[in-house]
């Protein structure tokens, strides 16, 4: 039980590296390409779009062909980022191919996460003491130490550094994947496995939170992910870009670690609203930041927002949701954050920059931050039970 665990935390803790690659050096990497603030919005927000329209039926791979397990799908998704992210690092593209490369790379990557929160699950029914939490958390304070030393690889060396981790990083990540025990959970059910959007309306209150999710997620990507315009703004460079994002990242694992018995203190719906409130401050402090310290002191809020919501959500879909549609409701809360929230956030982020500048999207930033607190506060206090 304990090498299942150790497994776990494994796989976690390599694939958030390999996410580290694609998502937080994305608007370095492709301004290093030659891409302006706009065109990278309108990567990470075609991304977005793309995870909406097909993690659905990625996620449904492994229920419509039985020879088909999970193991293979992620095989499968790694070996396209392979090949897309070595085209881009080895040859010399034309904009728009470097786009369409990107937004391949952005959405394959998150279709992975559904897939490593089932796994949990599914270990956890089949009698394991699988914490989910802490793994996770592992896989937050990885995310954290490979941003701090790529942002020094970055300043010393040049972006193109950040495809030798991915290398790295994904290489192990498959070994791992071969040595993780298969699922042997079979659903008994004789529903057919939901579609994600068909949970919106049968659970509404489900649905809601996410939303709230998604909003606060929106105002949180468009700093994240321009995060480096705001820290040079501030008179930090790309090694202290590395630093804010160790500081955030590595936030997360205490209180996803925690989460497990917060939820059964407090239950689910109290910790949503908590973690959608602590949004307000993560995101006010980042983007009225009169210098780097309060910057940084913003950034740790992540850990008490995104990092107690993401392993709330997934404890809580597994709690509400019948067994035939827990699969399609852990994609619902990828599609709401790396969907929804991310595709709102970065193109909205990109143009407004370009347009309005940098002022008007931290602008944009609190207010969606202040929309997606009230949606969860109002759920929580209005809606019945699913």
């Amino acid at each position: 039980m304990k090498r299942l665990q150790m497994k776990y935390k494994c796989i976690q803790f390599l694939y958030w590296i390999t996410n580290c690659t694609i998502f937080g050096y994305v608007a370095i990497f492709l301004q290093y390409k030659g891409l302006s603030n706009t065109e990278i919005g309108i990567v990470t927000a075609m991304g977005s779009i793309m995870m909406l329209i097909l993690s659905a039926n990625i996620s449904n791979l492994p229920n419509k062909y039985e020879a088909l397990t999970p193991h293979n799908v992620i095989l499968g998704i790694y070996a396209i980022l392979f090949a897309s992210f070595s085209a881009l690092y080895f040859m010399t593209l034309p904009k728009v191919v470097v786009m369409v490369l990107y937004i391949a790379l952005l959405f394959l990557s998150t279709c992975v996460v559904p897939f490593l929160s089932q796994f949990a699950m599914d270990y956890v029914k089949m009698g394991h003491d699988i914490n989910f939490g802490l793994a996770r958390g592992l896989g937050s304070f990885s995310y954290a130490s490979s941003a701090f030393l790529m942002g020094y690889l970055v300043e010393w060396l040049e972006p193109s550094v950040i495809y030798i981790v991915f290398v790295i990083s994904s290489i192990l990540f498959i070994i791992n994947l071969f040595v993780l025990p298969h699922s042997t959970i079979k659903s008994v059910s004789t529903e057919k496995p939901a579609n994600p959007f068909g949970l919106i309306t049968k659970y509404k209150k489900f649905f809601f939170f996410l939303l709230g999710f998604g909003f606060a997620i929106a105002g949180a990507t468009s700093l994240s992910t321009y995060l480096i315009n705001i820290v040079k703004k501030l008179g930090g460079d790309s090694s202290f870009y590395g630093i804010a994002i160790f500081f955030m990242a590595a936030s997360e694992t205490p209180f996803m670690t925690m989460t497990y018995r917060l939820k059964k203190k407090f239950g689910p719906e109290k910790l949503i609203v908590f973690g959608l409130i602590m949004y307000i401050f993560r995101n006010f402090l980042i983007a009225l930041a009169p210098n780097l310290l309060v910057l940084l002191i913003g950034m740790v809020f992540q850990g008490c927002s995104y990092g107690l919501l993401f392993a709330t959500y997934t404890y809580y879909c597994n709690d509400v949701l019948s067994e035939s549609d827990q699969m399609a409701g852990q994609t619902l809360i990828t599609m709401m954050a790396n969907g929804f929230g991310f595709c709102l956030g970065n193109y909205l982020g990109g143009v407004l920059q370009d347009t309005l500048g940098l002022q008007s999207m931290l602008i944009f930033a609190m207010a969606v931050t202040l929309v997606g607190a009230l949606i969860g506060v109002c759920t929580y206090k209005f809606m019945k039970e699913d």
